[in-house]
C-alpha cells in the first residue's frame, strides 16, 4: 500500500480538527484518474463542509478541499478523455462522498476532470476556478448577460465579485462594484470596472442610480446580508437579482415592486450541479483562461501541511485574494 501526505479530519470541528499526515493513495477506479496535485485553494465552502455546518456524504478519515491543478499520472481502463502527462483541473471534489484535494494525490472520476489549456500556469489558475465557475454559472446560465447592459456586484472586490467583473467586461457591459479599501478599488478598476463605489462612506443605493438612472440589469449580491429591498428598488425593469451567499440571513422582498417591475431572482450552487452542466461551464472557464480574463489575486501561498493554518484565515475574514496551497 502507497502513502501519501494529506490535510484531513477524523471528525467534524474548527480548523484545528484539521491534521496532516499519511494516508492511502487513492484507488483508481474503472471511470477514474489518478492526479499528482501542483496546487489547491480554500473556499468558503471547504470551511462550511470541515465544520458540519453544511452537510454531505462524507467518510472519515476526510480529506478536505474542492479544487486542484496537477497532472494525470494513471488512468482507469475506462477512461478515454486523458492520459499520462496531461494537465488538468477539477472543482467538485470534497463531498458528496468524494474524497477532497488537499493531498499529494487525487483520484478523479473522468466527468469531473477538465484539460487546462496549454500555456496557463497551474498554480495561479487554481485561485479562480470556483470563483470563475460561479461567475460563469449566473452571468452566462442564469442571467443570460447580453452585450451593453449593466451590471452591478456587492461585494465586487472579493473573489467572485471579480470574477463577475472580468466576465462581465468581456462580454462587453457596463460594471459597477463596490469595494472596502483603496487597494481593493484600484484593483477593480485595473480589472476593467467602470465605477467602483466605496460602501463605507458613499451611500451604495444612491451611487447605483447615478450608475444607471433607468435602474442595473443585472444585481448580483455577493455579501452575507443581502438587502433585497435596495436591489428591487435598484433594478431596472426586467432585470435579474441574483444571491449567492447569506445562509442563515433573512430579507424583505418587496413583492409588489418585484412583480410590477418584472424581476427575476435567481439564487444557486455550484454543488448540485450535474456533470453535464459542469462540463459546458468548465468549457467556459477554459475559453476565458485562453483569452487571459480570468485573473485571480493570490493573498498568500504557503506548503500543504499549512491547512489549518489556512482554513483559519479564510474565516477570520480580511483576506485581499485567494490562500493556495502547494504539497511538498
Amino acid at each position: 500500500m502507497q502513502l501519501m501526505k494529506a490535510a484531513f479530519i477524523n471528525d467534524f470541528g474548527p480548523p484545528e480538527a484539521i491534521a496532516y499526515g499519511e494516508l492511502p493513495e487513492p484507488n483508481v477506479r474503472r471511470q477514474d484518474v489518478l492526479v499528482k496535485i501542483k496546487a489547491v485553494t480554500v473556499d468558503p465552502i471547504d470551511t462550511y463542509i470541515r465544520s458540519g455546518s453544511y452537510r454531505t456524504a462524507i467518510t472519515f478519515p476526510f480529506i478536505v478541499g474542492r479544487d486542484l491543478t496537477g497532472t494525470v499520472v494513471r488512468t482507469g481502463e475506462d477512461v478515454v478523455n486523458f492520459r499520462p502527462g496531461d494537465v488538468v483541473w477539477a472543482n467538485n471534489q470534497g463531498y458528496a462522498g468524494r474524497q477532497g484535494t488537499f493531498a499529494e494525490y487525487c483520484s478523479v472520476d473522468e466527468s469531473l476532470l477538465y484539460h487546462l489549456p496549454a500555456n496557463i500556469d497551474p498554480v495561479p489558475a487554481v485561485a479562480v476556478l470556483h470563483s470563475g465557475l460561479t461567475a460563469v454559472l449566473g452571468l452566462q446560465f442564469k442571467a443570460h448577460l447580453r452585450a451593453g447592459e449593466s451590471v452591478f456586484v456587492n461585494g465586487g472586490d472579493g473573489n467572485v465579485g471579480t470574477a463577475i467583473l472580468q466576465i462581465a467586461k468581456a462580454h462587453g457591459a457596463r460594471v459597477a462594484v463596490t469595494a472596502g479599501n483603496p487597494e481593493k478599488a484600484a484593483w477593480c478598476r485595473e480589472l476593467g470596472a467602470d465605477v467602483v463605489i466605496d460602501y463605507k462612506i458613499q451611500n451604495v443605493r444612491q451611487s447605483v442610480r447615478d450608475f444607471s438612472a433607468a435602474g442595473v440589469d443585472i444585481y448580483w449580491d455577493t455579501t452575507l446580508k443581502p438587502d433585497l429591498v435596495q436591489a428591487v428598488d435598484v433594478t431596472a425593469q426586467r432585470g435579474r437579482i441574483i444571491l449567492i451567499a447569506g445562509r442563515s440571513h433573512e430579507s424583505v422582498l418587496p413583492a409588489g415592486p418585484f412583480y410590477l417591475k418584472n424581476l427575476t431572482l435567481y439564487g444557486f450552487t455550484v454543488t448540485d450541479a450535474t456533470p453535464a452542466e459542469l462540463s459546458e461551464y468548465a468549457r467556459e472557464i477554459n475559453r476565458h483562461l485562453e483569452r487571459g480574463i480570468l485573473n485571480a489575486k493570490i493573498a498568500c501561498a504557503m506548503p500543504l501541511r499549512d491547512a489549518a493554518k489556512a482554513h483559519r484565515m479564510v474565516e477570520n475574514g480580511g483576506l485581499f485574494g485567494k490562500v493556495v496551497l502547494l504539497p511538498d
